[in-house]
């Protein structure tokens, strides 16, 4: 039996080349389709993948491919249920790759470049007590994603997710020809991060407030909180019926590890600890790597100060989590730009349980609540941009954070014990914002 397979790129049924995997080494190729690098409608993988080239490196179409996958935890149990090897990556390609983030769906076939035949649309409601007994069930090694035999989630990152259509407020699982519109993320199972649903809301919430690009999110109980989150890489009109094939359209995205041809396991500046590791030994993402995507931006001075209101409010809301597959980027044919900010959480609040060195340093400081004026003249140095621009943006963003914070703890969305949490989040967050703005 042969030891190569095919994984065919697609995108609106269009073919935009083939990923071709040798089995026994684990090597992975891609080349695009001829007609595909002469449409007009075209756009590039990454900025790793030019359109005038024959071909790519392994190393570069795996890590590609690698970071549209679940991880962690997610990955395990995923792969644990499925019986297969958690590296197995072409059976995580053909299981997950039918609608990852971003416009590119990955398709099992045979290597001849032709699409499969057209799938039907796939419908099916789903009512609140059956969201509830499946995150119940997590508790039995049933994944949250998988629905009667069909998966539902081919989204990278470590938490469970669920992708739906919410329509007319039903939710529903959708394959085949549909394409989903939502995401649901439960509650991790971990004690280590209670009501995370409620953090993850205020915070997106709170930069929505303050003037920050970040898709709609909404609690919904099952009645266990569960988050419903606007998917930003799909397109609809107003009012369309999206329960229709054709009627959502999909955005090309890719997050920073794709944008630097990094793999998910290098999303942090340091592994681990950074025990003031010298620059040599901080190989992964950081704020320099960032901003040195500049020639790949579309507009340089737009995205390079949108990247600098992210780590802001990052920094004033305590999310240490903030690492490479926290950000990321559109894709065009002329360009890469940031894309809405999403998975903002407050790290702090849960204190020492949690690990608070931020994934990416502000100069050499990864603590939160030690970054000085210096460190942020670093930060500005290294994004290239004027330190009074910097700080002239921080004292915006901070008033007001200081000014709308408290006011959306005590929104009515939130529940019993929540509300202590997201009350503790407003505080830390106009805190950090004033001692920052003093700087």
């Amino acid at each position: 039996m042969s030891a190569i397979r095919h994984l065919l790129v697609a995108s609106y049924a269009q073919a935009i080349g083939n990923i071709r995997c040798e089995l026994r080494r684990s090597e992975f190729d891609f080349y695009y389709y001829p007609h595909w690098q002469a449409s007009p409608d075209s756009f590039p993988l990454s900025p790793h993948f030019a359109m005038t080239a024959e071909g790519f490196k392994w190393r570069t179409t795996y890590s590609f491919v690698e970071n549209l996958m679940p991880e962690g935890d997610a990955r395990m149990a995923i792969m644990r249920y499925s019986r297969l090897s958690a590296d197995n990556l072409f059976a995580m390609g053909h299981l997950f790759g039918a609608e990852p983030a971003g416009a590119a769906s990955l398709i099992f076939h045979s290597g001849t470049g032709a699409l499969p035949s057209a799938q039907a649309p796939f419908l099916q409601e789903i009512d609140d007590d059956e969201i509830s007994e499946r995150i119940q069930a997590r508790h039995r090694g049933i994944p949250f994603a998988q629905w009667d035999g069909t998966w539902y989630q081919s989204l990278a990152g470590v938490q469970d997710k669920l992708q739906v259509i919410f329509h007319e407020k039903s939710l529903f699982l959708a394959g085949g020809s549909l394409t989903s519109t939502h995401i649901l993320k439960p509650e991790p199972q971990g004690k280590g991060t209670p009501h995370l649903v409620a953090n993850e809301h205020f915070c997106m919430s709170l930069a929505a407030a303050v003037g920050l690009d970040v898709p709609r999110v909404q609690i919904h109980r099952v009645p266990e909180p569960v988050l419903l989150i606007d998917r930003f890489d799909r397109t609809y009109a107003a009012g369309a019926d999206v329960l229709q094939p054709g009627r959502v359209g999909r955005m090309h995205i890719i997050d920073a590890c794709q944008a630097l041809d990094m793999p998910s396991s290098r999303k942090y500046e340091c592994l681990g600890w950074h025990d003031g590791r010298s620059p040599e030994r901080r190989y992964g993402v950081s704020f320099e790597k960032l901003f040195g995507l500049e020639l790949h931006f579309e507009d340089a001075p737009a995205a390079k100060m949108t990247i600098v209101r992210w780590a802001l409010f990052n920094l004033m809301i305590g999310n240490s989590d903030a690492h490479g597959k926290n950000i990321s980027f559109r894709q065009t044919a002329n360009g890469i730009m940031p894309a809405p900010f999403y998975d903002l959480v407050s790290v702090q609040v849960y204190g020492e349980k949690i690990f608070q060195e931020m994934a990416m340093a502000f100069g050499d400081q990864f603590l939160a609540e030690k970054v000085v004026a210096s460190d942020l003249e670093a930060f500005a140095q290294v994004a290239g941009i004027p330190i009074e621009n910097v700080m002239r943006e921080l004292m915006g963003m901070g008033a007001a954070v200081t000014e709308v914070a408290p006011a959306l703890a005590v929104d009515a969305c939130y529940l019993g014990v929540e509300r202590e949490l997201v009350a503790n989040i407003a505080e830390y967050a106009t805190g950090q914002a004033n001692r920052l703005m003093q700087l």
